[in-house]
């Protein structure tokens, strides 16, 4: 089995091309900018946006891991047109906690109706918010905590999951049978608020880190100034009004259940990127 990895290269992505090769399963990574052939990792050029690098990248895979395009109103159109050129049978989708229970015209929800009607078999994953946003994800979190200690945040809780958990999450269900037409909500386990992982960033880190409970407003004046496209800013600012209003405090067992394992917590995280040792 050949499993095909769009996003190879991004916080997720890497972590399913890492877990999936430790596993001995053959890779096709996929990303605008592949880079070199490593072992049984096949990097490929694709690109949503350019036709031409579909077939290509796709190769002889049989199974696909997408993660489609979150904040394009045409992505569910783009998703399926593209699942009906691949020969592969199965798919699975990174989608996002708690996406099954939006509007079915919402840009992710849309999409995971556009794989689940695409006639293959399909499985759907939702992870809550990534703690490595914390410290990879630059107009999120990352940049303002490194310069100025602050994390811009709002009220509400969120299950933060580590990458390296929905990347064992999706090994299981790409290797394993018995979960075709299924989604799992992948989450740590506890709900946190923005302030209490501040609090464990400050005392890991041993400098001070602040919450930023920022308004709406002052939210999308934060998100102007990456220069990202105003759909982006729209998308971050829909999540955050999502996280008020409790749509990611659920925590879930599904982690456990598909691989026996503990999550991992934001004090283990936050010991391995925020520590001191861990910066030099």
């Amino acid at each position: 089995m050949t499993v095909w990895v769009e996003g190879a290269t991004g916080k997720a992505g890497r972590r399913v091309v890492a877990a999936l090769t430790a596993a001995g399963v053959p890779v096709r990574a996929a990303s605008r900018h592949p880079g070199a052939a490593r072992g049984p990792v096949t990097p490929v050029r694709f690109d949503w946006y350019d036709e031409t690098t579909w077939a290509p990248a796709l190769g002889d895979a049989g199974t696909l891991f997408v993660k489609g395009l979150d904040s394009d109103d045409g992505a569910a159109a783009l998703v399926a047109r593209f699942l009906a050129a691949s020969p592969a049978g199965r798919v699975v989708l990174m989608s996002a906690a708690g996406v099954d229970r939006t509007p079915d015209h919402a840009p992710r929800r849309a999409v995971e109706l556009a794989v689940q009607r695409s006639g293959k078999r399909w499985t759907v994953l939702r992870p809550n918010w990534f703690l490595q946003n914390f410290d990879e994800d630059e107009w999120v979190f990352a940049k303002a905590l490194r310069e100025t200690g602050e994390l811009y945040a709002g009220s509400g809780r969120a299950g933060f999951t580590d990458t390296r958990d929905l990347a064992d999450a999706a090994v299981a269900v790409l290797t394993s049978p018995g979960h075709d037409g299924r989604g799992y909500t992948i989450t740590g386990p506890a709900a946190l608020t923005f302030g209490e992982v501040a609090r464990v960033l400050a005392e890991t880190s041993g400098r001070p880190i602040r919450l930023r409970d920022v308004t709406p407003a002052e939210h999308r004046e934060h998100f102007a100034k990456s220069g990202r496209p105003e759909a982006w800013v729209d998308h971050m600012l829909h999540l955050f009004e999502l996280v008020r209003a409790g749509a990611f405090a659920a925590v879930t067992d599904d982690f456990r259940r598909l691989t026996g394992k503990e999550p991992r917590t934001l004090a283990t995280y936050a010991g391995e990127k925020w520590a001191p040792a861990s910066r030099t």
